[in-house]
């Protein structure tokens, strides 16, 4: 666990930079600059994107991850994987254009600014695929304070000057959305010259040390890791596609906003989550189940508490935070769309590593089929209550497909492996959870909405903090405090 806290710690340094950048373009940039329906439009490209760039790739991340720790000495084996996903978008690229008449028709009637950017997609697709198969390469090394920073801040930093430059008038709205493809292409490139010039990859074609048995086994697990990723992606971006689809995307510009918002809580899962994988690929391979059944609580425990503590914030601080927004008027239509994100990814982060040990497991075929159930229920919910409740609707539909999905693979993990996440600490913090907001409500609203923001958040931190330290809750939470509390102690 030595490892993850200290990769966790500069991986999520930089997230939380990249979160803090990401607020001011979502939250300030984006609405001070664009139309909603343009904000919309972005947020389609995007989520379309990330959504076919797991297609594209065939499965070939995770396989890299799960086959590293047998096949590091062989310089082949990444690029092998280069090879199939390449194979494998292009493949993507092959059916999208056969269905594109279809495609462009499911949008043409909410969302007819999309249909003139759909080839711009396919390329963003290519792009992000690229860089989240060197991502998957870092992680498996362990190293993943690099394609953290270009992922969390890199891109946004880059985003953050397009957006002023079409704000300044010296783009057009087409060449900001066409940037895109220099941000997507400049951070993969990036990535890609770090881990040759620093001699971390190597790329060669040897391929002696693969026989018949063992490139089945790779294809297997792919197809499977295929099916799963690609289901999940379908659960975590479906509700944008369809709400634009259905609602239009002047809706999907107040939803991406308010999602935005939402999923800020799950950043510290990002990185500890990547980490664990490739040391539950480890602890799985010697056989150590002890070890994983460590790392499952210290990933559920670790990432409740933070998660709690992030979304207990965000949600009594969202009037002051929707104050801040230009045009927060209508922006604020969102406000429960983040009370049912932010629940869905809590959900996920109190459940801790159970997914990463199902795919790492002898029983990584019954991911899929969870996966790929959920997904289905995913799109049923979307379709059943986007025209019911609109974004609130897909917010819902995300937060009951999340929980569903959790509680799916933890009764799984617990009657295949015998060991769940949860202990009596858990118990405990979901009593100072309580404490905590019915404590800060006793603060009255301040008239000064940023002394309001500033006097809620230290409330909070200090009716969150103090029992969660006393208590002993994490024991890594506390030995990332104690140096400075030691220091306070010793200046008194």
């Amino acid at each position: 666990m030595g490892i993850i806290i200290k990769q966790s710690i500069r991986a999520s340094f930089f997230s939380y930079l990249g979160a803090l950048i990401g607020c001011l373009n979502l939250l300030w940039f984006y609405p001070y600059y664009l139309e909603a329906k343009q904000v919309g439009l972005l947020g389609l490209v995007q989520s379309s994107a990330y959504l076919l760039a797991t297609f594209g790739q065939v499965g070939m991340g995770s396989t890299l991850v799960k086959f590293f720790p047998e096949f590091k000495k062989e310089k082949g084996f990444t690029s092998l994987i280069l090879v199939i996903s390449h194979l494998g978008f292009l493949v993507l690229v092959g059916v999208c254009l056969f269905f594109q008449e279809q495609i462009i028709g499911y949008f043409s009637q909410e969302s007819e600014l999309f249909i003139g950017y759909f080839q711009l997609t396919l390329i963003v697709t290519y792009l992000l695929m690229l860089f989240q198969i060197l991502e998957s390469y870092c992680r498996s090394i362990l190293d993943i304070a690099m394609p953290t920073f270009l992922r969390d801040i890199g891109l946004r930093l880059l985003t953050t000057l397009s957006i002023l430059c079409y704000g300044l008038q010296y783009i057009s709205f087409k060449q900001l959305v066409w940037s895109l493809t220099g941000i997507y292409g400049l951070i993969s490139l990036v990535l890609l010259a770090y881990l040759i010039i620093w001699k971390k990859m190597s790329i060669n074609f040897k391929l002696q040390f693969l026989s018949q048995k063992k490139l089945r086994s790779l294809i297997n697990f792919g197809a499977f890791s295929l099916l799963g990723a690609g289901g999940t992606q379908i659960i975590l971006q479906i509700d944008r596609i369809m709400v634009s689809g259905i609602k239009g995307l002047e809706d999907t510009g107040i939803y991406t906003i308010a999602f935005f918002i939402g999923t800020v809580i799950e950043l510290p899962k990002r990185a500890i989550t990547q980490l664990s994988m490739s040391l539950l690929a480890q602890k799985f391979k010697n056989g150590d189940m002890m070890a994983v059944k460590k790392l499952y609580r210290q990933t559920s425990i670790n990432l409740f508490v933070i998660g709690s503590f992030l979304l207990v914030g965000i949600w009594c601080n969202l009037e002051n935070i929707y104050y801040f927004v230009p045009n927060g008027t209508l922006y604020e239509k969102g406000f429960y769309v983040v009370l049912f994100i932010g629940l869905g990814k809590l959900s996920d982060m109190l459940f801790g590593a159970n997914g990463e040990i199902i795919v790492m497991s002898k029983y990584y075929r019954f991911n899929v089929i969870a996966v790929i159930t959920l997904a289905i229920l995913t799109i049923i919910f979307n379709q059943w209550l986007i025209p019911m409740l609109g974004i609130r609707g897909a917010a819902l539909a995300s937060l009951l497909a999340m929980l569903i999905f959790n509680i799916i693979k933890y009764l799984f993990v617990w009657t295949k492996l015998h060991m769940q996440p949860f202990t009596f600490k858990t118990l405990v913090l979901l009593g100072i959870i309580v404490w905590t907001y019915l404590g800060q409500s006793l603060l009255p609203s301040l008239d000064k909405e940023w002394l309001d923001l500033l006097m809620r958040s230290s409330l909070i931190t200090a009716l969150f903090v103090t029992p969660l330290y006393l208590l002993k809750i994490s024991e890594e939470v506390n030995s990332l405090l104690d140096p400075y509390l030691n220091y306070l102690k010793r200046r008194q």
